[in-house]
């Protein structure tokens, strides 16, 4: 019983460090994938870290956007010659600040389930440990 209290303290502690929601993803990633229990206070906290840290993701995903929206607007006026909006929409998707702000809205996306995960999880094992 001692050794299983380390570890959990122990486990708590690396997430006291992280401090991005990619290493808190991913701390919780590998201890899911190696069947490491979680306890309710940390899913709660790793799902507060990232409700705080998401803005960081959002504010990143608006600035893409903006960028990519800038890009349609000069594919429709290309030049002298005014362009369809579905070609400028086309060009626009073939670019790489497309691609990562689609890989960060889906991210965010991961991240919000995440968050609401970890509350039920939170829950669950509370009431787990009650009865």
């Amino acid at each position: 019983m001692e050794s299983n209290q380390n570890e959990n303290t122990e486990t708590e502690v690396d997430l006291e460090k992280i401090v991005t929601t990619d290493g808190i993803i991913e701390w919780l990633k590998q201890r899911i994938e190696f069947k490491i229990p979680i306890s309710p206070d940390v899913w709660v906290d790793a799902a507060q870290k990232l409700n705080v840290l998401i803005g960081d993701d959002h504010d990143r995903l608006y600035d893409l956007e903006q960028e990519v929206a800038k890009m349609k607007m000069e594919y429709m006026v290309d030049g002298d010659e005014k362009v369809n909006v579905s070609y400028a929409k086309a060009k626009v998707e073939t670019t790489d600040q497309y691609k990562e702000a689609r890989k960060l809205k889906a991210k965010i996306g991961r991240i919000e389930e995440q968050i609401r995960i970890a509350k039920i999880r939170a829950r669950l094992k509370d009431n787990e440990y009650r009865q």
